[in-house]
């Protein structure tokens, strides 16, 4: 199958993680339960998509398990190696570090407070545009 050899940890919307899953194991991945940090020993690819998660949704640490080597990408990037050819890169589909950082790290005053004051400057200068 297209996905053989792939050991996945899904952390995405619970709608579409059966719809995933069905797809995955179609193409002869095996996708591991959970996501937690002892199955980044064995998984070789991460799937997460962070913004339609829940707030109280526990989400895969991102930053561990890309330092134990395992590919941690978009969820598109399925679709993608499956219609086009040759598979594009993976480069183009990583989950952001940081992202993951910032909801583990106690201090998350700091960091969450800068993003959503440059999300807040970045909304008033389109507003000024407009006016």
């Amino acid at each position: 199958g297209a996905f053989s050899g792939w050991k996945v940890i899904l952390n995405v919307d619970q709608t579409k993680e059966a719809g995933f899953r069905r797809l995955l194991q179609s193409g002869g991945a095996k996708v591991l339960s959970g996501h937690s940090v002892s199955l980044f020993k064995e998984a070789t690819h991460v799937f997460a998509d962070f913004s339609k998660l829940k707030p109280d949704d526990s989400r895969v640490n991102v930053a561990e398990a890309a330092a134990q080597g395992v590919n941690c990408l978009k969820p598109e990037y399925i679709a993608d190696y499956l219609i086009q050819d040759p598979p594009p890169p993976m480069d183009s589909y990583c989950l952001p570090a940081d992202e993951s950082y910032l909801q583990n790290n106690t201090d998350l005053g700091t960091g969450l407070s800068q993003k959503r004051k440059a999300l807040g400057e970045m909304s008033r200068v389109k507003r000024s545009r407009i006016h």
